[in-house]
């Protein structure tokens, strides 16, 4: 019997983060999180959803509502009906995704066999669980969580061991900050990705406001990433545009 997973939403969108910024993707957002940051965006994605929202036709917003849990056969099926020209990639994102490991091993060879790119968006905290479906993944874009932004323990050790399972070629690293960002923690994050070997590009992310308000001045992001330039060679500084142009 195919394993099943508890899918949040699958839509037609634009990548709204990081070096990807503005590429069309198809989003599969799966449901639960291990984490539960202030300035999270998603809330409805903490924990399993009893229905799945799904975009019927690409762009138009329109959706329909379907019970979880999903088969692959039913995420590959809707996704076909969202497949456009130009699509550059399937984000799995969440919620955490690997919180559902076992329904991943399934889904992301089944989304190549179906000649899609695999974008995977985590907050790097399950290394072994990586370990098992990364042979399928093509764009990894792993979060780096600053307790004093995020309110919750830093995971550093774990950040390391998941960066050193991500054997891709494009491999983002997301660092979101506020105002009360600890510099201290971005120079820990930024000696993480050199410790873990990978070549990667970090992105310094202020957070965004639900109007589109960049929480952050522009004074402490250039000193932000000035700082973390001087532990890593690529740290970009990429607002998320999801708010700006209403997107979901």
């Amino acid at each position: 019997m195919s394993t099943r997973g508890n899918i949040e939403e699958i839509f037609d969108s634009v990548q709204g983060e990081g070096p990807l910024l503005g590429c069309r993707q198809i989003f599969v957002r799966l449901g639960g999180c291990n984490l539960a940051c202030f300035y999270c965006d998603t809330p409805q994605a903490r924990r399993p959803a009893a229905t799945c929202r799904v975009e019927t036709i690409a762009g138009t917003g329109r959706c329909d509502f379907i019970p979880n849990t999903m088969s692959v056969e039913d995420v590959t099926g809707v996704l076909g009906r969202l497949r456009i020209t130009g699509h550059h990639s399937v984000a799995i994102t969440g919620g955490e995704p690997l919180m559902q490991p076992d329904f991943l091993r399934e889904l992301l060879p089944a989304l190549k066999a179906e000649g899609y790119t695999n974008y995977l968006e985590t907050n790097g905290t399950f290394p072994d669980e990586l370990a098992g479906v990364i042979e399928h993944v093509d764009y990894v874009c792993a979060d780096i969580k600053i307790p004093s932004c995020t309110g919750e323990p830093e995971r550093f050790e774990v950040n390391l061991e998941f960066l050193k399972a991500c054997d891709v070629a494009n491999l983002f690293i997301k660092i979101v900050v506020t105002e009360e960002v600890e510099m201290d923690e971005v120079m820990q994050a930024a000696e993480v990705v050199n410790a873990s070997g990978r070549r990667a590009t970090i992105v310094i992310q202020p957070v965004v406001g639900r109007r589109g308000e960049i929480g952050v001045g522009g004074a402490l992001l250039l000193d932000i990433q000035r700082r973390a330039l001087e532990a890593h060679p690529d740290v970009r500084v990429i607002p998320r545009i999801h708010q700006v142009l209403r997107l979901a």
